[in-house]
């Protein structure tokens, strides 16, 4: 499962990728915003998006807010929750191979729909590393969690 958050900044796109997901056959559930709404706040969707992905261990999350930055910082408070802000192939790929991110934001007044939509699909196309000294890294940033 896909879960998807945004803020009015993000609103767009996010509309955008959901319309993306559906012609790939890729399950996902919009945790808002539901509608444009310019006076909303990130940390409501990016919450709610981080406690969902949290709750399972194939649970994946998108976020979209202006900079990305706001959303990845707010999802990384959930335990469990590894977001990384993504802006192309290289950093959602390396996010999930090196990092084991499990959420991606990504900045919506930069990325282009089309260039979000090649980023996200690096981002579920990659698998978690098995290299010990990433292993190793992780373990390190569980153990922050308690």
């Amino acid at each position: 499962m896909i879960y998807l958050g945004a803020d009015h900044a993000g609103y767009t796109l996010k509309e955008r990728v959901k319309r993306y997901l559906t012609q790939q056959g890729i399950t996902w559930e919009d945790l808002g915003a539901a509608k444009l709404n310019i006076h909303d706040d990130y940390p409501d969707y990016a919450a709610l998006v981080a406690k969902k992905v949290a709750a399972g261990s194939q649970h994946r999350g998108l976020l979209f807010c202006g900079s990305g930055n706001g959303m990845a910082m707010t999802a990384n408070r959930i335990k469990g929750i590894r977001a990384a802000v993504c802006w192309n192939v290289y950093t959602a790929k390396k996010a999930v191979e090196d990092n084991r991110a499990n959420v991606i934001s990504l900045p919506a007044r930069v990325l282009k729909p089309e260039e979000a939509i090649t980023v996200i699909k690096a981002y579920l196309a990659a698998k978690p590393s098995t290299i010990s000294r990433h292993m190793r890294r992780i373990a390190k940033i569980r153990n922050l969690e308690k």
